[in-house]
């Protein structure tokens, strides 16, 4: 991990200030006091960000790349909590009380860059701007029903139901339209990770998206899926 000098951080978190959705409303005094209680980090594939039972005292922001929260069973199996990407936050629960931290974070990019905010100082701006108060509940709420989506979806839906809307949600997020009816979907997932934030197997995963190929509704390499034909997976 690379921490940049004060001076730095500060240039580049000012650069990212107002593209991050529960800052834009922040006042310049505001945002200044923040760039003293915050750090630029530069981040490889893999490292950590921070491992579950840390000190929970920081709220982060992704510039850019991928971050997995994840949390391992009794039984070593890991549960992905969220991916976040490029515009996300994390580490959110440092904001509510949260004094250890209840999951591990994780870059899943290359090159991943995220701004770091001390949880004190952003307190003290949300207590003096309602604005920037209500922006961020208005993001963890949403983050909340979209767990709670996740959540009823491993306990009513088969596995290759979890899978395709897995694939789905992605390419319409973070997908690039390259025909008539094709999508693109660059990643950094594993067949791994697609199974621990899906809730099945690797084998299940592997068997799926085999035969999706052969159905030709898909195809696919180590970081990229082209969606063949969008309306198959219910677009």
């Amino acid at each position: 991990m690379t921490t940049l000098k004060p001076t730095e951080a500060n240039v580049l978190l000012r650069q990212f200030i107002r593209s991050v959705p529960f800052l834009r409303d922040a006042k310049d005094e505001e945002i200044h006091y923040l760039c003293k209680h915050a750090q630029y980090l530069d981040m490889r594939r893999f490292e950590i960000v921070y491992h579950k039972s840390e000190l929970s005292n920081a709220l982060f922001y992704v510039c850019n790349g991928m971050i997995k929260i994840s949390a391992h069973q009794n039984m070593g199996k890991e549960v992905i909590r969220t991916i976040c990407h490029a515009g996300m936050i994390f580490g959110e629960a440092s904001l509510s009380g949260e004094k250890t931290r209840s999951a591990m974070a994780q870059s899943l990019d290359r090159k991943t860059t995220v701004i770091m905010i001390e949880a004190e100082a952003l307190r003290k701006v949300m207590q003096q701007n309602t604005l920037v108060c209500i922006a961020l509940f208005d993001i963890i709420g949403n983050r909340l029903r979209s767990n709670q989506h996740r959540l009823e979806s491993v306990i009513v839906e088969d596995a290759k139901t979890r899978i395709l809307n897995f694939l789905k949600e992605n390419a319409e997020l973070y997908g690039n339209k390259v025909g008539l009816n094709e999508l693109l979907l660059k990643h950094n997932y594993t067949q791994q990770d697609i199974a621990d934030f899906t809730g099945t197997s690797r084998q299940t995963v592997t068997t799926i998206l085999n035969d999706l190929k052969r159905s030709n509704v898909i195809s696919m390499n180590r970081r990229r899926i082209l969606i063949r034909d969008a309306s198959l997976l219910g677009f």
